[in-house]
């Protein structure tokens, strides 16, 4: 496999995530009068402010405390908080965030939605609403949305370079530079624009000109992991190995959530026949993102690369039944897994018999049609042997006296 991931990502206009009044730590409790009766915690406070249950906010802080470190995690406990609290606005929109970091345009968009409809005057909701569309390649929505900010906010620079993004996926370069150009006669030094910019380059395979304006913007912000991301993607595409994978790196050492840098940085390493350290990334890319294809794809060629044949065979499964029902190279794959490593005959037969009915090549149809009739032959000689009936063993003893 060899998919290189561009983040075309969509930047924030605010933060992220927003955590709420709702604190971890609780107020310290009196010990000079017994009588004296011990404070109240932010979170029961918040729980007679809001009329919110203590279990569902105390869910909801578990939750925004794991969203650095364990995605799906904090999904579960924000999952509980909203089950527990449906009308609880900003645990659905701190879900949807998560969920759109987990690669599940989907889940975001309507935990996102939900939150917007429960609060329609919050400014954040309608923002991170239209990231969620853009995500989910809604772009029509999403741009409504983005032009809604800016014709509230027509400084709002993040918000224009959204649109600009929106135009680059949708393949209009030159609506993409309009945005950009207007956004830097701005603010010169601006990185998400110049980000952009340096994709539209991409895009037009001006390598030189993007490496140069990716270089600008990685000296106004060095941590930003979009902007390494694609620095490390130019110089793959330079052919510059140790360089892609130091920008790579130096993303997810500034994200540890960064998909797209996890997913290009285990694609080299497998293919540069480094399985442990390409097993390591999709590995991790697999716990953020459970159900992105590109990620199960690696994690399963690396698990054959290590002999791990069991996972590399549900990995590849799970990619046939959620990502590519016609992928050739995994069906080959769980055929070759099955026939010769985990030696079941039947399920080969079952694979081979797909790649019969995927396949045009004429020369691949004989052998596998081939292999199919040998396995099946195998199988037909192995029921018609039956144990031969073992004897009764005499008894010695017995025999002996018998003969006297």
């Amino acid at each position: 496999m060899n998919r290189s991931i561009r983040s075309l990502r969509f930047a924030w206009i605010l933060a992220a995530t927003v955590a709420t009044s709702v604190a971890l730590a609780c107020s310290s409790t009196p010990t000079v009068d017994d009588e004296v009766e011990p404070e109240k915690t932010e979170i029961e406070l918040t729980a007679e402010e809001t009329g919110m249950s203590i279990e569902a906010l105390e869910a909801f802080a578990e939750g925004v405390a794991l969203l650095e470190d364990d995605l799906a995690g904090a999904a579960e406990w924000l999952e509980k908080a909203v089950q527990m609290e449906p009308n609880f606005a900003e645990a659905h929109y701190n879900l949807g965030l998560v969920y759109g970091d987990m690669d599940r345009a989907d889940q975001a968009v309507e935990h996102i939605q939900t939150a917007r409809d429960l609060d329609p005057d919050v400014y954040d909701y309608t923002i991170a609403m239209a990231k969620a569309y853009a995500e989910a390649e809604e772009y029509v929505n999403a741009r409504r949305l983005f032009n809604e900010v800016v014709n509230r906010e027509p400084e709002n620079l993040t918000a224009i370079n959204n649109l600009a993004v929106i135009s680059l996926r949708e393949g209009n370069e030159e609506e993409a530079l309009e945005y950009v150009e207007e956004i830097l006669r701005e603010d010169n030094t601006n990185v998400g624009a110049l980000n952009t910019l340096g994709l539209i380059y991409m895009e037009r395979e001006n390598i030189s000109l993007a490496q140069y304006v990716l270089g600008r913007a990685l000296e106004q912000d060095e941590t930003n992991a979009d902007v390494l991301n694609n620095l490390g993607l130019v110089y793959q595409q330079e052919d510059d190995i140790p360089m892609a994978v130091r920008h790579f790196s130096q993303a997810i050492g500034h994200d540890a959530n960064y998909l797209e840098s996890r997913l290009n940085l285990g694609s080299i390493l497998l293919e540069y026949l480094d399985y442990e350290r390409a097993h390591e990334q999709f590995s991790r890319a697999v716990e953020i993102a459970p159900e992105n294809c590109v990620a199960n794809l690696g994690k399963g060629a690396s698990s054959f690369a290590l002999r791990n044949y069991e996972e590399a065979h549900s990995y590849y499964e799970y990619f046939l039944d959620h990502c590519d029902p016609d992928h050739i190279p995994s069906y080959e794959r769980l055929a070759e897994l099955n026939e010769g490593h985990m030696q079941r005959p039947a399920e080969a037969i079952h694979y081979y018999g797909k790649l019969v009915e995927l396949e045009t090549d004429e020369e691949k149809l004989e052998r596998y049609e081939a292999t199919i009739n040998f396995l099946q032959n195998q199988l037909e000689q192995a029921e018609q042997v039956e144990p031969e009936p073992q004897e009764e063993a005499v008894d010695e003893g017995e025999s002996d006296s018998d003969g006297e």
